[in-house]
């Protein structure tokens, strides 16, 4: 018997009814009734030749009918690919068509945000269904559902049946679709839930976004049966406190930026999170600065994490807060660690010939895992590049120690060669992060006429004003290798980042090509 994440949805239904499933604002729905309609809508989708294979689109902010559309999903063997409402609508019809979405399931809001692409996909044969107010689109979700019986006819799936596609950023051109079994999803769900110590009883908060990767961080509940409390439409920084204290969430996730702003707004105000148990974080590096003065405001165990989209959004590494206070406690190069690797993952750091690396030598990292990806879509070529005979070269850079910690120096494309030394922009800005006038540092190469490239920082002051910039590079030369010192140094009043909260590296390098930033040497 192959049990899938579809198994799980009933099982919670029959053992825990009345359990809360989702929260989202004062609407609430049980797992008996989430499985009830996402019954409901699997049906209806047959009704109109919707079954295994054919792809769902999912256009919306977030609210709990992207859940029961997502189990539906599920249900049908039909892969779920979530629509970024932040697209032009120009990449919204790139996603629609290169996933040969045959549903596209839109929030009322969002269908100004189309364009004209609802008109073109109808024309198409797609199927556009609406919900949550006037939408004048062909079909409606409530009325779907209110003619569906539930009666759904569930065909047969196996372990290497698509769940999902979840595309990536597009930092570098197109997004790529990224393949997810059904055996994946399982295996992440279950490893993630295992790994970070979530039960039944937790009350788990993830604010953020169901159109990307995280959409399996929202849903892992269906694997233990735990209460998600969902954003109500979108993360909102104020909202935020009040879901946790209201809801009584146990443990919760951030991105760094996320973090700086809690922490900002906690020390401006009086609001507390006692019912917060555990704070994990993740998406991008963390510095070991932010880690200690999250400590200092929280007041609960903390946890960092290292994932990435092609591991079907599986955590790989976890900082354990026995870690973390380790580090907090004088082991202060543990800090700069995402924690030890997951018993699911196979780990190796090799070189640029594929050859295993001894520890504490820096490589790229590889990967060998169940909730690997099982490609990228219609992507054969690009498939081939980090698919290797069971492994994933993930394109990050790190090492590991003699204690099994990893820590990640940068991404590969990130590395700034300078004259013949190569520089981890990470590394550096670790290093700025800790002056006491730095708010937010982003590092990256800039070209150079005597050096190939230069280590330029960008950086956002606490206080413009008394910001010295030869103070800065003094601060810096007492911490670093010389050809690590950034070569010169902008401020800025914000720093280019992805809907994910990572710094976009390339978009800050555009800043210099195009002319809205400068160094002092000729780019030509």
């Amino acid at each position: 018997m192959t049990t899938l994440v579809r198994d799980y949805l009933v099982r919670a239904a029959k053992a825990m009814p009345k359990r809360i499933a989702f929260y989202e604002g004062e609407r609430s729905i049980d797992w008996a009734t989430l499985n009830e309609r996402a019954c409901r809508f699997a049906k209806a989708l047959q009704t109109k030749n919707i079954g295994k294979g054919d792809v769902v689109a999912i256009l919306s902010h977030e609210h709990i009918e992207v859940y029961e559309a997502f189990h539906a999903c599920l249900k049908l063997g039909a892969p779920r690919v979530g629509v970024n409402w932040r697209y032009s609508p120009k990449e919204m019809l790139y996603v629609i068509q290169n996933s040969k979405a045959k549903v596209v399931l839109v929030q009322a809001n969002c269908v100004p945000l189309m364009g004209n692409v609802a008109e073109q996909l109808i024309s198409e044969g797609v199927l556009l269904i609406g919900y949550g107010g006037d939408h004048n689109l062909p079909y409606d979700y409530q009325e779907l559902l209110a003619k569906s019986d539930g009666k759904v006819d569930l065909p047969v799936l196996e372990n290497d049946d698509l769940a999902a596609i979840s595309y990536t950023s597009g930092t570098t051109g197109s997004p790529k679709g990224v393949l997810l079994s059904q055996h994946a999803l399982k295996d992440a769900m279950i490893n993630t839930v295992l790994n970070m110590g979530l039960t039944p009883d937790d009350v788990w908060y993830a604010p953020t976004s169901s159109a990307w990767i995280t959409f399996v961080l929202i849903t892992m509940n269906t694997v233990n049966g735990m209460t998600s409390v969902l954003p109500e439409g979108d993360f909102n920084v104020d909202q935020y406190f009040e879901h946790i204290n209201k809801r009584k969430v146990t443990v919760t996730i951030m991105v760094p930026l996320m973090m700086r702003r809690m922490i900002q707004i906690m020390e401006e105000t009086d609001i507390k999170i006692p019912s917060v148990r555990l704070i994990t974080y993740g998406s991008s590096p963390t510095t070991p600065q932010l880690i200690r003065k999250a400590a200092e405001t929280f007041n609960c165990d903390l946890m960092q994490m290292y994932g990435v989209t092609e591991t079907t959004g599986g955590w790989i590494c976890f900082m354990r807060p026995e870690d973390t206070e380790r580090g907090l406690n004088g082991e202060d190069h543990l800090l700069r660690s995402c924690g030890r690797p997951a018993l699911h993952f196979d780990i190796e750091i090799r070189d640029d010939n594929g050859a295993a690396l001894e520890p504490n030598t820096s490589g790229e990292i590889w990967l060998k895992s169940d909730t690997l990806m099982s490609g990228y879509l219609d992507l054969e070529e690009q498939t081939k590049e980090v698919l290797n005979k069971g492994w994933l070269r993930t394109n990050d850079l790190g090492y590991l120690d003699d204690e099994g910690f990893l820590y990640l120096t940068d991404r590969k494309n990130n590395l700034i060669i300078t004259g013949s030394a190569n520089v981890f922009p990470s590394m550096v800005e670790n290093v700025l992060d800790e002056h006491p006038n730095v708010a937010e540092v982003g590092v990256i190469g800039v070209p150079h006429p005597e050096w190939d490239e230069a280590v330029v920082a960008l950086i956002i002051a606490k206080d413009k004003a008394a910001f010295d910039c030869d103070e800065m590079v003094a601060f810096s030369k007492a911490r670093m290798a010389k050809f690590e010192v950034p070569k010169h140094i902008v401020l800025v009043d914000e720093l280019p980042k992805g809907l994910t909260g990572k710094m976009l590296k390339k978009d800050m390098q555009a800043m210099f090509k195009d002319g809205r930033l400068s160094v002092p040497w000729d780019l030509a």
